[in-house]
């Protein structure tokens, strides 16, 4: 029996379980009657195999090792070839003497151009692309690691507390918890969308990693990390924060400091460039909100209708920003649509709370209802803003691990998979700058050229443009479809009247 405060290193201790061990001294008992030789032989080896059968049994250890294995061949045979380009641009540029944000026109808020230049500037072999791959994609791969890891504590932590209030935690329980966090940590390792977006060079896992951390804090009740890892993930992606409204409010007296201080130190990536250059930096950062609609957006989809079903080409990062031609309602209204959703869902939730948050605090909620505290605000971001990439289906990553939303996790892959052949495909319709974008990310006579590059090529010699637009509309429509329905219900079991937490004073 063990307490209920059981660390890590207590738990993994007991992984190798008591018929294991039986087995192992049954074996030890048989080769004891063998010679010396292969007696020590073949102790050793069994050693060895009860050593990694242990190692293995750590779901830890296991679910770091597949997030490893699921990504390194995207991580070493290709990226994303606007994005990860640009990184790089960005990065030899910075190394010769620009500036972020004055000489370079970076729309990254800094914390993700850092983290480029620092893993551009420690590669000693920046002529190999293989290997400038695996040193600026490095930083993204361990925030994916992250996110697993913080979701098997979140569940972990979510069962003990749920189930065993108690003063033990029984061998059941071990096995209980030991199962549930290999089922969350399965999520991370094999969700496609957030492979794709690691492996392709993007920096969304360290925003995704945020998200997971300041579920966590939530969970414990610890206000200087829920500051600390908003702050970080507005520091490399400006929507980091759009969560805090729905949490500060359960804010006591006492967690004022430690919240203060959080945002202090979470936001310095943004502080030199906000004190030298406030002008030039939030112009840059503004300048986003003239972003074309694009991707998984409603209003693409308008803009895919409105122009008698023909999209923009985006042969470069200048391209996402050239809305002219936008008709007047999609250049004008995403922002408010947001705001207003935004604003009625946040004005009922702290109708709904506001009882509870006076005598009680956060780390007293549910685990159901701390995670819709999170990503609520992040469904209504993703069904009405006018620029949702593709990795956004990324995003939902924890969400989905932590309340195992298996159908929602395959229809996102499939999305994935599908959206991007089509917008691979559509691409190459516009072919001088479809091979441009091709030559680093897809070196000619490569896997991937070879794959992906050419068939894409020989397909718009057949299939009219046309269908593979429909084919993006569709997909969409679809990600519309299924994400609204999930803020629906979403919605409903935050703001109903019945679903609010009875919490015990």
């Amino acid at each position: 029996m063990k307490k209920l405060d059981i660390d890590l290193d207590q738990l993994f201790n007991r992984f190798g379980n008591r018929s294991s061990q039986k087995f192992i001294e049954g074996d030890l008992d048989h080769m004891l009657a063998g010679n010396t030789v292969t007696r020590r032989s073949r102790i050793s080896w069994l050693k060895v195999a009860s050593f990694i059968k242990r190692i293995w049994q750590m779901p830890e250890i296991r679910i770091i090792l597949l997030v490893i294995a699921c990504r390194m061949f995207f991580i070493l045979f290709t990226h994303w070839g606007m994005d990860f380009d640009f990184y790089i641009e960005i990065a030899q540029r910075v190394l010769a003497g620009e500036r972020l944000y004055t000489d370079i026109q970076s729309t990254h808020m800094p914390l993700a151009d850092i983290l480029y230049v620092t893993m551009y500037f420690i590669c000693p072999w920046k002529n190999n692309i293989i290997a400038l791959r695996v040193f600026m994609k490095f930083p993204f791969l361990l925030s994916d690691i992250g996110i697993a890891l913080a979701v098997m504590k979140i569940v972990e932590k979510a069962i003990i507390k749920r189930d065993y209030e108690g003063n033990v935690l029984d061998d059941p329980t071990f096995e209980k918890v030991r199962k549930s966090k290999l089922i969350a940590g399965y999520f991370v390792a094999f969700g496609l969308p957030l492979i794709f977006q690691t492996g392709g060079g993007r920096y969304d896992s360290l925003l995704i990693f945020c998200f997971a951390m300041v579920i966590y804090c939530i969970q414990i009740g610890n206000w200087f990390g829920i500051a600390f890892y908003a702050a970080l993930g507005s520091s490399a992606k400006y929507i980091g924060f759009i969560f805090l409204p729905f949490v500060i409010f359960w804010m006591k007296k006492d967690d004022i400091l430690p919240f203060l201080l959080g945002l202090l130190l979470g936001f310095l990536p943004i502080f030199p460039f906000l004190i030298t250059i406030p002008s030039d930096f939030i112009s840059a950062i503004l300048l986003r909100n003239s972003h074309i609609a694009y991707g998984f957006s409603i209003w693409n989809a308008m803009f895919i209708i409105w122009s008698g079903f023909k999209m923009k080409y985006v042969g470069g990062i200048d391209d996402t920003y050239a809305s002219q031609n936008e008709p007047w309602f999609i250049q004008k209204l995403y922002l408010p649509l947001f705001v207003g959703i935004y604003f009625i869902v946040f004005l009922i939730y702290i109708l709904r709370y506001k009882g509870l948050m006076k005598t009680h605090t956060i780390d007293k909620l549910p685990l159901s209802t701390i995670t819709l505290l999170v990503f609520l605000p992040i469904f209504i971001f993703a069904i009405s803003f006018k620029a949702i990439n593709i990795q956004i289906l990324a995003w939902f990553i924890p969400f989905i691990a932590l309340r195992k939303k298996k159908g929602l996790l395959i229809e996102y892959t499939l999305l994935t998979l599908i959206h991007g052949i089509a917008l691979v495909i559509y691409e190459a319709y516009n072919p001088v700058t479809f091979l441009e974008l091709s030559k680093l990310a897809a070196s000619e006579n490569s896997f991937f050229y070879l794959i992906i590059v050419q068939p894409a090529l020989r397909l718009t010699q057949i299939i009219p443009v046309v269908v593979w637009v429909s084919i993006i509309f569709v997909t969409i429509i679809w990600y519309l479809t299924r994400t609204s329905v999930e803020f629906i219900k979403c919605s409903k079991e935050l703001l109903g009247k019945e679903s609010i937490p009875v919490i015990p004073i």
